[in-house]
């Protein structure tokens, strides 16, 4: 989903059709072939490394966009994806694509899927055993009953931790464990 100009509150504001927060017009860039969608530096940058296009973006600078105070603190990891072993990435595009995930783009032997904000990578298994990941979403016992209704294999029951989650465990073809989980109310 791309967000665009009409979609910002405040005049000052915009909102990046990217990750879609709203941020001060100096913040982000008008796509060129795009007028009226912008981007945030974070996500430029984001999409010029997985493009290799981080040559291109020293020459437009769009690391200047970036608040001061990041720059001098260093790289922040926001969002961590897995890289999950797939044995046979059709199969394991059909079984996501069940619980509402969309194929975003593959390579041979690599596979993207996005789900909301929600991004799984999964590679050509190479005799490497399963894997897990953790997916933190804002209600976890109303996805776990959306995902039963749709009679996914693999779901586990819905409990309460002492930890202070709510969680529940997809397990896919490959025997990789998605655990999914939010704060229990």
């Amino acid at each position: 989903m791309t967000l665009t100009e009409g979609t910002a509150h405040a005049s000052d504001h915009r909102r990046c059709g990217c990750c879609g927060r709203q941020l001060p017009s100096r913040r982000v860039a008008e796509l060129g072939v795009t007028p009226g969608v912008f981007i945030c530096a974070g996500c430029a940058l984001w999409a010029a490394r997985r493009a290799g296009w981080v040559s291109l973006l020293r020459q437009v600078r769009l690391r200047s966009l970036l608040p001061r105070r990041r720059r001098r603190a260093g790289h922040v990891v926001r969002v961590a994806i897995p890289i999950l072993p797939s044995s046979d990435l059709d199969r394991t595009a059909a079984y996501y694509r069940a619980l509402g995930f969309v194929e975003a783009e593959r390579h041979p032997g690599y596979l993207l899927l996005h789900s909301g904000g929600v991004e799984l990578h999964f590679a050509d298994q190479d005799g490497t055993g399963p894997g897990t990941c953790f997916l933190h979403v804002a209600d976890a016992a109303k996805l776990w009953k959306q995902v039963r209704d749709l009679g996914a294999a693999g779901v586990g029951p819905l409990a309460d931790q002492d930890y202070g989650l709510r969680e529940f465990t997809l397990t896919d073809p490959d025997g990789n464990t998605v655990r999914v989980g939010s704060p229990s109310s």
